[in-house]
């Protein structure tokens, strides 16, 4: 897959607060679609993920603002984008072992999704992923 390639398909999107008590909401969008697919449990996980970080490191205060959450599905490929309103701020690493239970979500999508970034700019950020169908033997 070339690194400019993306799904090429129109992107379903959704708002929702920047509350703790939306990842589940948002994870049910993303993955009602794909009752059916190969990789709904792995976009359920990586959806949690990456709009848990969105509220963990977002400039702005749990509460204030949204997060958008978009994805599009084509033939065996889904992207997915999160994004916040709250201005650029690097997403950092959290340093290991300080709260071994957390901390660990954008290295998940790392190491689950096919492609993955961050895109900053003064109106927010943007993780995105791609997950892509393995191809049957």
């Amino acid at each position: 897959m070339r690194p400019d390639e993306a799904v090429a398909a129109p992107m379903k999107h959704r708002r929702f607060l920047r509350q703790p008590e939306q990842v589940a909401a948002a994870r049910r969008f993303v993955t009602e679609a794909m009752a059916r697919s190969e990789f709904r449990e792995t976009a359920r996980l990586l959806v949690s993920e990456t709009v848990t970080s969105m509220l963990d490191q977002g400039p702005s205060r749990l509460g204030d603002g949204m997060i958008k959450v978009a994805y599009a599905r084509a033939d065996d490929r889904l992207r997915v984008e999160v994004s916040d309103d709250g201005g650029p701020a690097r997403l950092r690493r959290r340093i290991q072992g300080v709260k071994p239970q957390s901390g660990r979500g954008l290295q998940l999508v790392q190491d689950l999704a096919s492609r993955w970034g961050v895109r900053e700019d003064t109106g927010g950020r943007t993780i995105w992923f791609e997950l892509v169908a393995p191809r049957p033997s």
